[in-house]
């Protein structure tokens, strides 16, 4: 049987030649190639251009993505105020929600499917909490 393994008194041998480590992508030996210039306008911070040396994001969050997040997701839409707000949410709202919907539907008699009580419950909690939750932290970022 042969035997495959690496032999320790030869060098191990590189796939590259010597030397083209800096050739990695290509090319001659210039630098980067500048970014294109915008064909139209000036480039200024209102011309809707971003280049890549002054990318300009807004850290304000949108109330109604927030409250839409928090419908459809309900604890993991909070996620997108932040993720403290997300991380406590997922550890309250569902056992509190689920708690205060099962003993909803036994006060009616369970004639309804819990599932129909739980989940108004999470967004009464839920959605404030997106609605507070993010005029909160745009507040804080006006200061």
């Amino acid at each position: 049987m042969p035997d495959h393994a690496p032999r320790h008194d030869q060098p191990l041998q590189s796939t590259t030649a010597q030397g083209s480590w800096a050739n990695i992508g290509g090319g001659g030996n210039e630098a980067w190639p500048a970014p294109a210039a915008p064909s139209s306008g000036a480039g200024g911070v209102g011309s809707g251009y971003v280049s890549h040396a002054n990318v300009v994001l807004d850290p304000h969050k949108s109330l109604a993505f927030a409250v839409l997040l928090a419908v459809v997701f309900g604890p993991l839409g909070l996620f997108y105020v932040g993720i403290l707000h997300g991380l406590v949410a997922l550890f309250t709202v569902i056992p509190i929600a689920r708690t205060v919907g099962l003993n909803i539907a036994v006060a009616l008699g369970g004639r309804i499917d819990p599932l129909y009580v739980v989940v108004p419950v999470m967004w009464c909690i839920t959605v404030p909490w997106a609605l507070v939750g993010t005029a909160w932290r745009n507040q804080k970022l006006k200061r």
